[in-house]
């Protein structure tokens, strides 16, 4: 363990096992993994899968992330869109500050972390984005604050026309059937893909529903595969339509 924090609720640690540094919250759950021989890979299959927002969205110009863990989805869209800007909301001051002194996290004028409850937060952002990733973990799961109906309105309310939210659930936790009902309340057209036994389910929710664009999503993810160098087409082959 090369570093720990309990001056908050959560116990913060960082841990190293050979070129990978972990950021975990009292337990064995990963809450990030970073490479340190590779930087820019996406170590965790969920964060790649989370990624999937790109076919629906392939140029954003503006992300909103709730929840920063150590970074690795903002600073993989930093370096790979050069004019990106995004917006961070982290309530936890001991995972800012680990997401810098030990995950490499960018500083600069194109990302910005906001300390604070996003739950509030959001409801006076005036900002409209592109993309919000909803990946916002304590020690065991989502907090319920940002599980229910009220909150993922706000997160609605910040989206641009033709934006998508997207949210990594944990069936662990036992409610994913309940949480994709909400989300079904909340958006037009919700997709779904399953990413692995451990229990992480991706949901994409967006308002505009367009029919027959299983074409266009195949060709676009052969087009993000060759230039991300990321599985696109594997991924997109167990994304499925549930509402």
């Amino acid at each position: 363990m090369l570093w720990e924090s309990k001056d908050s609720e959560l116990t913060v640690q960082v841990w190293e096992k050979g070129d990978r540094r972990e950021l975990r919250f009292g337990n064995k759950v990963l809450q990030s993994v970073y490479s340190i021989t590779q930087p820019k890979y996406l170590v965790l299959p969920y964060t790649r899968y989370m990624l999937l927002s790109l076919i629906f969205c392939p140029e954003p110009k503006s992300i909103l992330h709730i929840g920063l863990g150590g970074g690795s989805i903002a600073r993989w869209i930093h370096y790979e869109f050069p004019n990106i800007k995004q917006s961070i909301i982290e309530m936890n001051e001991d995972v800012i500050e680990a997401a810098y002194r030990f995950f490499k996290f960018p500083r600069n004028n194109r990302i910005k972390i906001l300390h604070g409850d996003a739950t509030k937060l959001v409801q006076v952002i005036s900002e409209k984005f592109d993309l919000i990733f909803l990946d916002a973990f304590n020690d065991f799961g989502a907090p319920e604050e940002v599980k229910g109906t009220v909150f993922l309105k706000s997160l609605c309310d910040c989206l641009k026309k033709s934006g998508l939210v997207v949210g990594n659930l944990w069936t662990l936790t036992g409610d994913f059937k309940e949480q994709c009902e909400v989300w079904r309340k909340n958006f037009a057209c919700v997709h779904n893909s399953h990413v692995n036994k451990k229990g992480n389910e991706i949901l994409f929710g967006r308002q505009i529903s367009k029919i027959n664009e299983e074409i266009k999503f195949h060709q676009i993810s052969k087009i993000l595969e060759k230039r991300h160098k990321i599985e696109f087409l594997k991924m997109y082959n167990n994304l499925k339509k549930l509402y």
